[in-house]
């Protein structure tokens, strides 16, 4: 990055962006306005930005869910209260046990028979309203920002930040549903006993999820040297809230009492009237969290040895926090708080100990040494600390092999803690144990027994920087982790993780899951180990400018970053006595899979006379997830991407450089996953199950997008 700023400058920027998919839906747009002004030491910025995001649902992309339900149902279902035989009759018409049954299609007002439902004896209607899904929320959001900075000593500059975010998110989560229960002597009832029925309501809209966040900062900083020292001294304030409304049915009280009274023109099989069904059972919760923080740094040279001098920094931090948290769940009201104070002292060291250019130890070349350790009071989790170092040995000029060792404790984050209990209502999930997708209602939230964390981590690398090969670099690492008691939330439902977490998994009658609770737990203990490796390249093109008046894209550039990430390790041992789950062989813990044992990146770019053109290819290997059976199991193709970006900064073209108009003025198109790829899933038995179409794992696929900014 290299950063030019000039004594006086001032400038408005204008941008917009929209994007959208080639698949149809998704659209997104951004608004963004920022001024600018420098004025010696003085500094003003200010910005705002706006982008509203579309809706997109299940039915834009032809995707059906599972059902909610074997129960619920457009047309609606009925089982007895107890769970056995509706009706001995009806047993003895059917020729069998009938636990549930379709309701029969009858005109409005009729009264229907034990004969009517025979034909739909244990044959229970399935309904897709894939209008009522939301593959994607609409969200809008606006961002407002302020930095003020100036020079208020000679020594000493100062600068102050506002910021103001505003949030919303809209998704859909089904059909409005109830259940009724139909007494025996109902007129509209054949049944000898009371039943239940279970019913999406079509005439009213579907079943929402909002959320709201609020949240405000303001900082502030100073910068000074005293001697050969630099200090800094920071101060910030954060407050937001966050309000979240998840309706789950609808409060069908009214309707049950018009039933139950024999009310003669309430016919609960046909259309029922709008005015019985504007209530609705919702969860609510409500989050408030203020944070104050002040921090310190100290950085300098105290002393030299002979291969160099010392450098140290001593910062402390002081952060004291308030989290308010209200939720109202099934007529239920909770409330729970946690204040949490932090003071926090980190002292960092860098000490040369061989310098061949200094004669010192010159056999070793380069060698420095780096210690750092640092020590936390966390009010409820007491004393906590991090202690790490490591060396940097450089034989020759062209290699260096760094060494690190990291052992840090870390208590969970205080929204882990208590955000607010809420249940969200048809949820798609992946049954390993039955081997079927299912939606279930998902309980979030926070969870106040969760532990602190230990990790360890041991890093080796190699760097290269060969002399033949001038722009060239070349990073292999080495990393071996080790976390115990790590906070993970557990969607999956797998023999291994229900038998190590019962209580997060509830099923029917039927062994149909449905209840599944996610809010976050300590598992034992995870291990990773992996190699990375990064080759850069970067190179102008053509001769070098020369003198300051050559415009600097004249030159020109290119460049090639290749990544790749090889997994040696992956596993998760939830609860001690349990074998640990070995998340690059089978299992997992997420619904979409275990870890891709390998994963590689490649980006390149040019520029040259203001255009340019970005390239950047992913790839991530195949991965599965082994159930009890193998046609339960699932198997997750590799997933190759290409993005592409081509821009064009008009006041660098060589003909319009002395045009006012294009000056500043950039033009952007980029194509995401250009190739439109999808993951695809299959049990097996070769199926993609209900839930799991390449539309669910992306619901936007290749988008198109198109920015223009403009500074005046």
């Amino acid at each position: 990055m290299n950063i030019i700023t000039v004594k006086t400058f001032r400038a408005v920027r204008l941008r917009t962006y929209g994007s959208t998919s080639t698949d149809g839906g998704g659209d997104d747009g951004v608004l963004g306005a920022s001024f600018t002004k420098l004025s010696g030491e003085r500094r003003i910025n200010l910005s705002a930005r706006y982008e509203a995001q579309a809706r997109l649902l299940d039915s834009d992309r032809g995707v059906t869910p599972p059902s909610a339900s074997g129960l619920y149902s457009n047309a609606g279902n009925v089982t007895s209260v107890s769970g056995g035989s509706l009706d001995p009759a009806l047993d003895a018409l059917a020729g069998q046990s009938v636990t549930s049954a379709g309701v029969p299609s009858l005109v409005a007002g009729q009264v229907p028979t034990l004969q009517d439902f025979t034909a739909y004896a244990n044959t229970p209607h399935v309904s897709s309203n894939t209008s009522d899904y939301s593959l994607q929320p609409r969200t809008h959001e606006l961002k407002l920002n302020g930095v003020y900075a100036d020079q208020i000593f000679k020594t000493v500059s100062a600068s102050f930040n506002a910021s103001y975010t505003h949030n919303n998110s809209e998704s859909l989560q089904g059909p409005a549903r109830g259940i009724l229960t139909l007494p025996a002597d109902s007129l509209y009832s054949p049944f000898s006993q009371d039943t239940l029925l279970y019913r999406n309501y079509t005439t009213v809209p579907a079943l929402q999820h909002t959320a709201h966040t609020d949240t405000v900062h303001a900082g502030l900083n100073f910068n000074g040297d005293v001697g050969d020292w630099k200090w800094n001294s920071t101060g910030s304030f954060d407050r937001s809230t966050t309000s979240t409304n998840s309706q789950t049915g609808l409060d069908l009280s009214a309707a049950q009492t018009a039933l139950t009274s024999g009310l003669s023109s309430f016919d609960p099989f046909s259309e029922v009237d709008r005015n019985w069904l504007n209530n609705r059972l919702t969860n609510r919760g409500h989050t408030t969290g203020t944070s104050g923080k002040i921090t310190g740094l100290l950085s300098g040279s105290r002393f030299s040895l002979p291969a160099g001098d010392v450098s140290t920094s001593i910062a402390p931090t002081g952060t004291l926090t308030e989290q308010n948290a209200t939720s109202l769940s099934q007529g239920k009201l909770q409330r729970t708080h946690i204040s949490r104070d932090v003071g926090t002292l980190q002292i960092d060291g860098d000490i040369p100990i061989a310098n061949a250019r200094k004669h010192v130890l010159s056999f070793l070349g380069k060698l420095d040494a780096n210690i750092n350790g640092a020590i936390s009071q966390v009010s409820h989790f007491g004393t906590l600390g991090t202690i790490g170092g490591g060396v940097t040995w450089e034989p020759a000029p062209w290699v260096q092999f760094p060494f690190s060792v990291t052992d840090r404790t870390e208590a969970p984050g205080a929204t882990d803690l208590i955000t607010p209990r809420i249940e969200t209502p048809n949820v798609t999930t992946y049954d390993y144990v039955t081997g079927r997708s299912v939606q279930v209602t998902t309980i979030s939230g926070g969870n106040r027994n969760l532990q602190a964390a230990d990790r360890h981590e041991i890093s080796i690398g190699t760097i290269i920087s060969p002399s033949f090969l001038d722009g060239a670099r070349l990073h292999v690492n080495y990393v071996r982790d080790r976390n115990h008691n790590p906070v993970m939330s557990l969607p999956t439902a797998t023999a291994a993780i229900e038998d190590a977490f019962p209580d997060r998994y509830q099923r029917n009658s039927d062994g149909i899951l449905d209840v599944v609770d996610i809010r976050p737990v300590n598992a034992l203990m995870e291990k990773r180990n992996e190699w990375n490796a990064t080759f850069s390249f970067s190179r102008p093109l053509g001769k070098k400018p020369e003198g300051k008046g050559e415009k600097h894209a004249a030159g020109g550039r290119y460049y090639i970053v290749l990544t790749q990430v090889w997994r040696l390790k992956d596993t998760v041992q939830l609860r001690s006595g349990l074998p640990p789950i070995d998340l690059l062989n089978g299992r997992t813990i997420s619904g979409t899979g275990g870890q891709p044992r390998h994963e590689v990146e490649l980006q390149g770019g040019v520029f040259k006379n203001g255009f340019g053109f970005r390239l950047v290819t992913k790839w991530q290997s195949a991965t599965s997830t082994l159930a009890s059976t193998h046609a339960s199991s699932l198997f997750f193709s590799d997933l190759a991407t290409v993005d592409t970006t081509a821009f064009a900064d008009l006041g660098e073209i060589p003909r319009w450089q002395k045009r006012r108009w294009a000056k500043n003025f950039r033009v952007m198109v980029s194509v995401s996953n250009l190739f439109n790829s999808r993951i695809r899933a299959r049990n097996g038995l070769g199926v993609t199950p209900a839930g799991y179409e390449p539309a669910f794992l992306d619901p936007l696929g290749r988008t198109v997008s198109i920015s223009i900014r403009k500074s005046v």
